[in-house]
């Protein structure tokens, strides 16, 4: 598979045009411009291409593992799945405050602050979450991205003397 015998790479001369022109604006991510530049090298059907990996890997300093999987991706995937990366189905981390403790949360909200308090702050909520015992532990940047997801934003609101 060092030379990408298995996973042959022959652009159409549109997909040849496109992934010039990705590889040539300097608009596109780094790996886009990169995956581009080793599918205009691999393409058999044009006399430019017809590259092996490892004259590909050692023109553009990548490892040759990295120019096989290009291939595999754009022979298997098409010339989409080889020029971007894959979107996650499920974010890495679950988000800590998410459906009934996210309404929880607005419904602090909109209730009156303590005693003493004009408004509600971020430390408070945060303060308040954890004293009703719906987090054990939580940052307020969770918090503000939470109410910014639902249109609150705090720094927006007026004091009035």
């Amino acid at each position: 598979m060092g030379a990408g015998t298995k996973y042959n790479v022959r652009l159409t001369p549109e997909q040849r045009e496109d992934l010039q022109r990705v590889a040539r604006n300097g608009y596109q991510s780094a790996k886009m411009i990169l995956h581009a530049r080793i599918l205009l090298m691999a393409d058999r059907a044009h006399p430019e291409g017809n590259w092996t990996d490892l004259q590909i890997a050692q023109a553009l300093s990548v490892h040759s593992n990295t120019v096989a999987r290009i291939r595999k991706l754009f022979v298997t995937g098409g010339e989409e799945r080889a020029l971007n990366r894959k979107v996650r189905e499920t974010p890495p981390v679950k988000p800590k405050i998410a459906g009934e403790k996210a309404q929880r949360l607005l419904e602090l909200y909109a209730s009156q602050p303590p005693k003493g308090k004009d408004y509600w702050s971020l430390s408070l909520l945060v303060s308040e979450l954890k004293a009703r015992g719906l987090v054990k532990s939580i940052c307020r940047e969770t918090v503000r991205k939470v109410l910014k997801e639902h249109g609150i934003v705090l720094s927006r609101r007026k004091i009035s003397p």
